[in-house]
C-alpha cells in the first residue's frame, strides 16, 4: 500500500504575502491555524482533508481556538 500523509512539510522562514495578510488580520492566532490546518491536511490524506462542521469543532477544541475563528480564518485564506 503507497504511503498517504506526509511526515513533515515545508514551511518556509519568510512568509508570503497571503499569510502575512492573515497574521494582519486575526494576530498569531491566525498565523498558528493556518499552520494547524496545514498539519492537519498533510497529516492525514497528504493533500485534503475532510471539512465539516463536527470537523471543524473538534478542530477548534483540540487548538483551543473559538469555532467562528476558526470558521472566519479559513474562510478568509479561502479568499
Amino acid at each position: 500500500m503507497a504511503k498517504v500523509k506526509l511526515d513533515w512539510f515545508k514551511l518556509d522562514c519568510q512568509n508570503d504575502d497571503k499569510l502575512d495578510l492573515i497574521e494582519a488580520e486575526f494576530g498569531l492566532i491566525g498565523f498558528a491555524v493556518v499552520v494547524k490546518l496545514w498539519q492537519k491536511i498533510y497529516g492525514s490524506e497528504g493533500y485534503y482533508c475532510e471539512w465539516n462542521e463536527d470537523v471543524a469543532l473538534v478542530f477548534a477544541k483540540k487548538n483551543g481556538v473559538g469555532a467562528n475563528a476558526v470558521s472566519e480564518i479559513i474562510q478568509a485564506a479561502i479568499r
